[in-house]
């Protein structure tokens, strides 16, 4: 705390603010940076075009950074504004815009955290601004980092910085320290260290720190902490206090040593269903391509092609010759789409091939599946778990490359989550790969399997801080932790790598809980607004205001897309209403009453990235399950357009209502002459197939049935 003893005093014996005061203190402990910082703003008002404005500044944040509370410091002393909400932070600004007859400044750019709008009660006085935020430090190639972004102040100057960073709580001593790229220099048994330092006026500055490994730990570092919170529980009918805990943890990976991890074999999954389409199938055959030929030129490889169906494209690995890339460029063709993503089907088929060749001291084999990352529900990582496992389950790592095109949005959460639980069984990587250079992008896959692959499901007790970690990156969250926490009690970090589950342990660094508070409520998506006035300034900040964009409905924590109705029933009447038309005019008549039928069927369809997931019958009153499975079977056949703006899933329902055209009549009798009837029926519904002998119909016998003529 003694780093802001000196401006303490000096706000008490100089009550009048410097004219250029810009000063940051940052204490850091653990995972978390309390920043506060001291600037001096003038109220002031100015013409833009033809209207006049009051002062504004446009304040951007560290990456997950959250405010706490904001004050103004003046001659006449201190005033602290209030929480509120975005709506009256706004109603209070407009009101103080049309006392003084200002007009709003233009919007914020992109990259504003929030808005500091200053509007003058007196013209041309100043005042000290002093806020604090809270943030979950980030990182950067192994090493631990606070990056606190450009000034975007018309005329900044620099600040003055005082960093505080607290000891290690598990006793581990600082091997590195830096303020705005100067090392710092680390007293022997400095218990905290204190650094001091001038930030650049406008540019981003970086805080960074590394602490010396303990022998044996695991190539990273683990860090959290940890807040007591009250919490009233019910206990034999009387309100009882517990305490719980919020916390903090981050998991900062070392790029590790480089190691030689080549595979005896290589063996390509390409998906090449309708949800890839056709870029993204090129995208895929040429990452697996560059794959292939990054790799020495002695190792094999296969490759399965796979929508529906999974077929190999050799019998036998092949060498990676000009002729073998070739024939596998030609199966991989982006014109032969199919509608379905099976997934488990082209694993069992790996598997198969694994096994038909498999040599005990042939070395590892890399499984490299690559996809759009669209995946059915029925795709679950238990399920694609039993079809790879076998003998061969030692000698083998997973890759699994999501390729997504540009303008995509971002891999589904669900399907992410399938396929890491997937591969961490086997060890490997999860990476979604945009678009870039293909011999970059390969290389870089090869060396991070050198590195030992990617760390998969990352926890720290009972939160995950990320599905995958991979080599010099670093994951973080904030997180309620409704256990009892006891002071000395040690937190587990868990994790899955290339060769064996990471397991580790970290005493959690005690912080207040206003440090926590309000990192909790920015994962929970709430914004937070103040405002205020003195006796020369009125002050509202505001964060930006929500974009509008397309609404996207909620259902058990998926979004789903928005598809413009009419293009879906353009697509529907075009390729499947006669296709529906066909299963009802193409019937077996087995009795009366299956020439007249009628009803309505109530068919739903999960479309997802203009592929097909699914077609249930939710509901039928024509009792003729035939019927209803060619329908079901129909939409299949079917191509889809994708969603208005995004790629996440769309459900269609169709309300089918079948009938002849024709209305019913009263049954025939046996006599030769209704055979007539029973002609024009046939040529009003399309064939149908009819038994030998009609007076089956009449008596509801099983027909003893034939072609129809």
């Amino acid at each position: 705390m003694h780093a802001w003893l000196p401006l303490a005093l000096l706000f008490v014996s100089s009550p009048t603010p410097e004219p250029a005061l810009h000063k940051v203190a940052v204490r850091i402990a653990g995972p978390l940076a309390m920043v506060e910082v001291w600037r001096t703003i003038e109220a002031t008002t100015r013409t833009v075009g033809d209207k006049q404005q009051g002062t504004f500044l446009d304040l951007g944040l560290p990456e997950g950074a959250a405010l706490l509370d904001w004050e103004v410091k003046d001659r006449a002393g201190s005033t602290r504004l209030a929480p509120q909400t975005e709506l009256q932070a706004s109603a209070g600004l407009a009101a103080a815009l049309k006392m003084r007859r200002l007009s709003m400044p233009a919007p914020m750019d992109e990259g504003t955290d929030y808005r500091i709008h200053i509007t003058p009660i007196a013209d041309g006085e100043k005042a000290v601004l002093h806020y604090r935020y809270a943030v979950v430090v980030g990182c950067k190639a192994g090493q631990l980092v606070l990056r606190v972004p450009e000034n975007q102040d018309e005329n900044p100057i620099p600040a003055e910085v005082t960093v505080t960073l607290a000891p290690s709580p598990d006793g581990l001593a600082l091997a590195e320290a830096s303020l705005a790229a100067r090392p710092a220099e680390i007293p022997r048994g400095a218990r905290p260290l204190v650094m001091q330092g001038t930030a650049p006026a406008r540019a981003a500055w970086e805080i960074t720190w590394r602490y010396a490994r303990a022998p044996g730990s695991f190539a990273g570092q683990a860090l959290a902490a940890a807040a007591q919170v009250p919490r009233i529980e019910a206990s034999k009918g009387r309100p009882k206090t517990v305490q719980q805990y919020e916390m903090a943890g981050l998991v900062c990976r070392d790029e590790g040593p480089v190691k030689p991890a080549l595979p005896a074999q290589v063996l390509l999954l390409v998906d090449r269903s309708r949800s890839v389409g056709p870029g993204g199938v090129s995208a895929e055959r040429a990452l697996a391509r560059g794959l292939i030929e990054a790799l020495p030129p002695s190792v094999p490889f296969n490759a399965i092609p796979f929508g529906v169906a999974a077929t190999p494209v050799f019998a036998l690995p092949r060498m990676p010759t000009r002729e073998a890339l070739e024939a596998f460029a030609s199966a991989a063709d982006p014109n032969r789409l199919e509608n379905g993503t099976d997934v488990i089907q082209a694993l069992a088929r790996a598997r198969a091939m694994m096994d038909a060749g498999s040599d005990e001291g042939a070395g590892a084999t890399w499984v490299v599946l690559l996809t759009d990352g669209a995946l059915p529900a029925s795709q679950t990582a238990e399920g694609m778990h039993k079809a790879l496992a076998g003998a061969h389950e030692r000698n083998l790592k997973m890759l699994v490359l999501l390729v997504r095109q540009q303008g995509d949005d971002e891999v589904p959460p669900a399907a992410l989550a399938e396929y890491v639980r997937f591969a961490r069984k086997f060890g490997g990587l999860v990476r979604v790969i945009s678009q870039g250079n293909v011999g970059d992008t390969a290389g870089g896959l090869l060396a991070a399997m050198a590195r030992g692959g990617d760390w998969l499901e990352v926890r720290l007790e009972s939160g995950k801080l990320a599905e995958v970690l991979s080599p010099g990156q670093g994951a973080r969250m904030v997180f309620n932790d409704h256990a009892r926490l006891p002071k000395e009690r040690r937190v587990r970090v868990s994790a899955r790598g290339l060769d064996a589950e990471l397991r580790a342990e970290t005493l959690p660094a005690q912080v207040k809980r206003e440090w926590l508070d309000p990192l909790l409520e920015a994962t929970l998506g709430k914004r937070r607004a103040w405002a205020g006035a003195n006796t020369s300034m009125a002050i509202a900040i505001l964060p930006p205001p929500v974009r509008a964009g397309v609404s996207n409905e909620t259902r058990d924590g998926v979004v789903h897309g928005r598809m413009d109705p009419t293009v879906l029933r353009n697509a529907l009447s075009l390729a499947f209403m006669p296709r529906a038309r066909a299963c009802y005019m193409n019937r077996k008549a087995a009795k009366a009453g299956d020439a007249y039928l009628r009803g309505r069927v109530k068919l739903e369809l999960s479309i997802e990235r203009g592929e097909l997931h699914d077609a249930v019958v939710r509901s039928s009153t024509l009792g003729h399950p035939d019927i209803e499975n060619c329908v079901r079977g129909a939409a299949w056949a079917v191509e889809y357009p994708r969603p208005e703006h995004r790629d996440a899933p769309t459900t269609a329902n169709l309300n089918l209502v079948f009938q002849p055209r024709t209305a019913q009549e009263s049954p025939p009798d046996a006599s030769p002459r209704d055979r007539e009837i029973d002609r024009e029926i046939e040529l009003i519904l399309g064939p149908l197939t009819f038994t030998a002998d009609f007076t089956d119909l009449i008596e509801s016998r099983e027909p003893n049935k034939s072609p129809g003529q």
